[in-house]
């Protein structure tokens, strides 16, 4: 998803939301961009952390296996009845490499990252995941980050259509032509209405085919995972006004929004603008296999985080969705499905901080408990047949794809 709104949202108005001027605009964006490029760039894992991480992808919701393996972790029993694993990773001698570390100090230079993955036992079959990864990516202000974010969701607002293709087209030739090799724009329509906002209805369609003589394995990977889902997100607020939605249908993304001086805001009806308090609505079906699984009405707490030092997005979800499984694995669904969504619920923060260093951090910090039980080992595997399929061959042409994307903004920004 996000690097779908890269693709589209790339404008001449974003720039200078940056800096404070388009020299210090340029050098915070072009920051921003190599330290991830650098991130996809021949990515590299030490033995420890190879060994690892198969591992992790397939007992992710049964980890007692993973508790009790003193191979995986770097930080022994802790106090608090956990293992922990932390990674050091930079790009070194044109790769990048993570390296299992006993502790691993805040990132330091541009595209540097730090990981920390803790696993907390409970009791008997309850586990607590907790992962926190830094990232940095210059020393550019949080707020020019928020700032450059928002005129970048509203980049459509007062102008037609063509002009912001041609806009995108002209301003980000190299990342237009890079993005159109995977996902085309079939429709983008603006409607500039009386109240003086701007609605936009975009459809996208994913194009696994024109990638596939240079990137097989990717291609084949989007064909069997990504272009058979199905899903829906939408920002809602507390009296059911909606502010965005997303679909998704097979080889098909619509994303509807509406904004006015800057800001997003109500889909319908006057143009409230968003508040900074929503839920979050999501559902979701995936192809497993011959399986569909997936769920709706999933429902959590979203909450724009706008601090001095700190920008971001929180997400909590409390609330179990409505499953839906094959009518073979129903009869599975017991009380361990429920447990993610109790007490603190299932957490994750994004965000970009600017007061924990040299560099500022591209946050990312996931929270949830998981239960043991037939139905997790049952859902534990088909993420281990997703996970199998997408390590190795179509793990590497992703990198090389997403890393060819902030290259390419990074030459379009300099010409700017």
């Amino acid at each position: 998803m996000a690097v779908t709104l890269t693709s589209i949202g790339a404008c001449r108005n974003a720039v200078p939301s940056w800096g404070p001027g388009v020299a210090e605009a340029k050098r915070n964006a072009d920051n921003a961009f190599a330290g991830f490029a650098m991130r996809f760039t021949n990515v590299q894992r030490d033995a420890k952390f190879a060994a690892a991480r198969p591992l992790m992808g397939q007992y992710a919701l049964t980890p007692s296996r993973l508790y009790r393996d003193s191979s995986i972790w770097t930080v022994h029993n802790a106090p608090d009845s956990s293992q922990a694993l932390y990674l050091d990773a930079s790009y070194q001698n044109g790769r990048y490499l993570f390296s299992a570390k006993p502790v691993a100090p805040y990132p330091r230079k541009l595209g540097d990252e730090r990981h920390y993955m803790r696993l907390s036992r409970l009791a008997d079959d309850d586990y607590e995941w907790i992962t926190i990864v830094d990232h940095g990516i210059g020393p550019v202000p949080a707020a020019r980050v928020g700032d450059a974010l928002g005129t970048f969701v509203t980049s459509f607002e007062g102008r037609t259509g063509q002009d912001v293709v041609a806009d995108m087209r002209s301003t980000f030739t190299r990342t237009a032509r890079h993005m159109g090799r995977l996902l085309r724009i079939d429709s983008l329509r603006t409607t500039v209405l009386a109240d003086g906002s701007t609605s936009l209805q975009l459809a996208i369609a994913w194009q696994p085919d024109s990638i596939r003589r240079t990137s097989p394995a990717f291609a084949a990977y989007v064909d069997k995972y990504v272009v058979p889902t199905i899903w829906r997100l939408q920002l809602i607020d507390r009296a059911g006004v909606r502010y965005m939605d997303a679909v998704g249908t097979p080889g098909r993304i619509a994303i509807t929004a509406r904004a006015r001086e800057g800001r997003l805001v109500a889909l319908a009806g006057p143009p409230r603008p968003m508040p900074d308090t929503l839920t979050l609505h999501v559902n979701a079906l995936a192809k497993f296999k011959i399986f569909r699984v997936g769920f709706e009405s999933l429902v959590g707490d979203f909450t724009i985080e706008r601090g001095e030092r700190e920008r971001g997005f929180m997400m909590r979800f409390q609330k179990e969705p409505e499953w839906h499984f094959p009518l073979a694995m129903r009869h599975l669904i017991k009380s361990p499905l429920r447990r993610p969504f109790e007490g603190r619920g299932t957490e994750l923060r994004l965000s970009v901080r600017d007061d924990l260093g040299s560099q500022t951090m591209s946050l990312r910090h996931i929270r949830t408990v998981v239960n043991e039980s037939a139905i997790m080992r049952w859902l534990g595997s088909l993420g281990a047949s997703a996970f199998g399929d997408f390590e190795g061959a179509s793990e590497r042409e992703e990198n090389r794809f997403i890393a060819g994307m902030f290259e390419a903004l990074r030459k379009d920004i300099a010409e700017f």
